[in-house]
């Protein structure tokens, strides 16, 4: 570091960056410490120096490791392996019984997080080394890039023009025995998860095609994409997964050649002003999922969300949006739920700035909602999108809203007795079909809301309408004054019916969940509370859901409600 000026040195004492310290940092953080095109040269001269002392320390693993054996693929680590200073050699190439040889692909900032993996190694604290998300994207997208120009370029391209599962799977092998901290758990199969990245990547290439001429020939127009992957050999049609399986990849790792694709929605029509007899007041939650909370009513003019997506971006999430709708589209359908579920994270940003626009009525919403997206009618999907709004990170989030509600039943029980609203004894099982029935009775009173229900209406209507024998649901949902969630239930069937189209059937089993379901399509489809019964709802929104809401939009009965609950548990 005695090659450095003055100021740069000033610069890495302030940021307490030593001699090791430096020789670890990255691109990225060189233009964090030294921004901007003046400090270029600055910047290119630590770099040089970062990898001259990268290439000392492979040296160093390299001879340190001369002589010793290969371990098979254990659980366990072996103890010395490749050297990584090398030009391409036998480590880092594999040579199948034919032509043509493959390279494991390879670069400076790789190269550099090899290092320091062995170099870790050597002190035992490797276990917890993972490389980045960026650094094994490009590995994947450069090698499977590689694979195929070889490929094409050898005797063998002008019959097979893709590499077969066989070679796929060679090369995973060979990347995890390059790169160990790659490896799987699985003593058995540690190459699983790179040669599923590297399928995927290798089905979302397209086949080059000749240009058309320029006075095209008579006749159907000719299709440049398939859905289908239908150019790719047929060796690859041979998978472990459903025939209904669509496996896609993040926008990141697909070039941009690959984003030409319809617009994903329809036009919604022209809004009329919105009926404010029983709709609550806006709500607005701290959830940074949405930056238009479901409660808020937005101006027609306003931009969807004010969502920043780049182009290429949307014009991804426009494709993934056609695959989802076409796995939908045929007869008697029943898509793979883990394949809608993986389309729906990738095409989140483009269908929530849809959904809360806010630019058609809010009783005319669902059905457009449901017309644009039929999966949004299983339960499941409905409850994923809940936790992509409110916690997108935390894939346990389902389990946990489960494990509060139930929770909040076995403390609300007590907290209705004390305010005489539920009278004992009550059923042991909290998800008993009796409490809950007696649970949705009372939980209007015991949060209760200052604006009454419609005529004639009771403020559990809101949530759940017993069926009488001989009840006809279609007619009941046409006479219902409000177009909320509702829950309709007749002893042994419980239907989930937004507006007045009935949506699903809950089994018995999950009754006593009715009320996550409601709240869960509340989210998914941007709905307003009802205002009878915007307290209670908005308890639960706070105390189960656990996205809570501003102090300045908290009406006076929300906190009223919230200090006598909480008032009650703390004692």
């Amino acid at each position: 570091m005695d090659s450095f000026d003055d100021s740069t040195l000033s610069v890495l004492e302030a940021a307490s960056v030593d001699e090791e310290a430096l020789k670890g940092l990255s691109r990225d953080d060189l233009k964090d410490l030294f921004p901007g095109p003046g400090n270029f040269l600055r910047r290119k001269k630590i770099w040089e120096f970062i990898s001259q002392n990268c290439e000392n320390t492979m040296d160093q693993d390299g001879s340190s490791c001369s002589g010793c054996e290969i371990m098979p693929s254990t659980s366990s680590m072996p103890q010395c392996l490749p050297q990584t200073s090398t030009p391409v050699s036998a480590e880092k190439t594999m040579k199948m019984p034919d032509p043509p040889e493959y390279v494991v692909y390879t670069d400076s900032e790789l190269d550099m997080v090899r290092s320091e993996y062995f170099a870790l190694l050597r002190n035992g604290k490797e276990k917890n080394f993972k490389m980045s998300k960026e650094l094994c994207c490009r590995l994947i997208r450069n090698t499977i890039t590689s694979m195929v120009a070889i490929l094409r370029a050898s005797p063998m391209g002008k019959e097979v023009t893709y590499p077969s599962k066989l070679e796929m799977r060679a090369m995973s092998q060979k990347i995890v025995e390059y790169y160990p901290m790659l490896r799987d758990s699985d003593a058995n199969m540690p190459y699983l998860t790179i040669y599923t990245k590297m399928y995927k990547r290798l089905q979302n290439m397209r086949s080059p095609r000749k240009r058309q001429c320029s006075i095209p020939k008579r006749g159907a127009a000719k299709t440049l994409f398939s859905a289908d992957n239908q150019n790719i050999e047929t060796d690859f049609t041979d998978t472990s997964s459903c025939s209904d399986t669509v496996v896609l990849e993040s926008s990141d790792d697909i070039s941009e050649d690959n984003s030409s694709a319809a617009s994903p929605l329809p036009a919604p029509s022209v809004p009329k002003k919105p009926k404010s007899s029983t709709k609550t007041s806006p709500l607005p939650s701290k959830s940074t999922s949405c930056s238009t909370h479901r409660t808020m009513v937005a101006s027609p003019t306003m931009p969807a969300n004010n969502v920043d997506v780049g182009q290429d971006s949307l014009k991804m999430q426009a494709r993934h949006y056609k695959t989802l709708s076409n796995m939908y589209n045929k007869p008697n359908a029943k898509p793979n739920q883990n394949d809608v579920a993986q389309i729906l994270d990738l095409e989140f940003e483009a269908r929530r700035a849809f959904v809360d626009a806010d630019i058609t009525r809010e009783e005319d919403r669902p059905a457009k909602i449901f017309e644009a997206y039929p999966c949004f009618k299983d339960v499941r999907n409905a409850m994923d999108e809940l936790r992509r709004i409110v916690d997108g990170t935390n894939s346990r989030y389902i389990e946990e809203v489960k494990g509060r509600w139930t929770e909040f039943c076995t403390k609300v029980q007590f907290y209705g007795v004390w305010k005489k609203v539920l009278k004992p004894p009550f059923s042991l099982d909290v998800h008993s079909v009796d409490f809950t029935l007696a649970l949705f009775n009372a939980l209007p009173s015991l949060f209760p809301s200052t604006v009454s229900p419609p005529k004639n209406f009771a403020s559990c209507e809101a949530l759940i309408h017993i069926l009488k024998s001989g009840d006809d649901p279609t007619l009941y949902l046409k006479k219902r004054p409000l177009s909320s969630p509702v829950l309709l239930f007749d002893g042994s069937t419980t239907i989930v019916a937004v507006g007045n189209v009935p949506v699903t059937t809950l089994p018995q089993e999950d009754f006593s969940e009715g009320m996550l379901v409601l709240m869960a399509y509340y989210y998914t489809l941007h709905l307003t509370y009802p205002k009878c019964v915007a307290t209670l709802l908005s308890v639960i929104q706070t105390e189960v859901i656990a996205d809570t809401i501003h102090d300045k939009d908290a009406t006076s009965a929300y906190k009223k409600a919230m200090a006598d609950w909480r008032s009650f548990i703390e004692k």
